[in-house]
């Protein structure tokens, strides 16, 4: 059983990628928020799993949430239970965050990986690389996908291939509190160009957008700051504050949501 949360698609690809190797099935982390599921049943020798983005050097809200509302029927010390990261760089202390997180729940972790993906965080940046280069960075994670599927379907124990980078420590230390206090909903808002299609609403892994005479509206809060809503907005009308208007636009172009 492989839970995943994504955004844009790089970690659902990850996801599925894993699931297959494994002959196992996939399970949307926000679409368990949305339904309000989160007990579920592992038939004998099954794995766990859990696939998800790298926000700011640690584990995004959302996931962390999931865990703590998380109950795996035959679910046993024995379980074994791994893990994979997808960052644009490097993932920091995320994996050692994500293990403690586990270990607080009643979970444990024996592998971990990294997966290098291009990164679309358009708040803080533009796409850093041009799509030629996404497209190289998308092939060399074939074979790091590939090792984890490895790893994972021999269920090999304390195995953690990580792309951590220098002091991952301190780059989470320093960097994760941006994330934590900068997730209000307030700068979130469409242009003229929205058409109220309702893709937003429907995508939107907390339910915090809804239309409102056609338009979407945020409700106040903290978002987990996934953005698919606006990457994955067909006519590029939701914008982030007034910095994203001339940035791009990124879909992991092997995922089809």
């Amino acid at each position: 059983m492989v839970f995943y949360f994504s955004g844009t698609g790089n970690s659902l690809y990850v996801a599925r990628k894993i699931a297959a190797s494994c002959n196992d099935k996939i399970i949307s982390v926000a679409e368990c928020f949305k339904s309000n599921k989160f007990e579920f049943t592992l038939s004998e020798g099954e794995i766990a799993g859990f696939v998800f983005p790298v926000y700011f050097y640690g584990v995004p809200s959302i996931v962390k949430d999931f865990i703590s509302k998380l109950k795996l029927n035959n679910y046993q010390p024995g379980t074994y239970t791994f893990s994979i990261c997808t960052c644009g760089g490097n993932a920091g202390n995320a994996m050692k965050m994500f293990r403690r997180i586990l270990r607080k729940n009643h979970f444990h972790l024996d592998s971990g990986f990294t997966v290098l993906m291009p990164d679309n965080y358009i708040i803080l940046f533009d796409l850093l690389t041009p799509e030629k280069k996404r497209e190289e960075i998308l092939k060399l994670a074939e074979p790091q996908i590939a090792l984890a599927s490895e790893c994972i379907n021999e269920h090999k124990k304390n195995c953690f291939i990580l792309e951590n980078g220098i002091f991952p420590c301190f780059m989470t230390f320093t960097n994760y509190p941006v994330y934590n206090y900068g997730r209000s909903t307030k700068p979130f808002h469409s242009t003229d160009a929205c058409v109220g299609c309702g893709q937003c609403e429907k995508i939107c892994p907390h339910g915090m957008i809804h239309l409102v005479n056609g338009a979407p509206v945020w409700d106040k809060g903290k978002c987990t700051q996934c953005l698919a809503c606006i990457h994955r907005c067909p006519e590029r009308a939701i914008q982030h504050g007034k910095k994203t208007y001339k940035r791009g636009r990124y879909v992991n172009p092997n995922c089809n949501f």
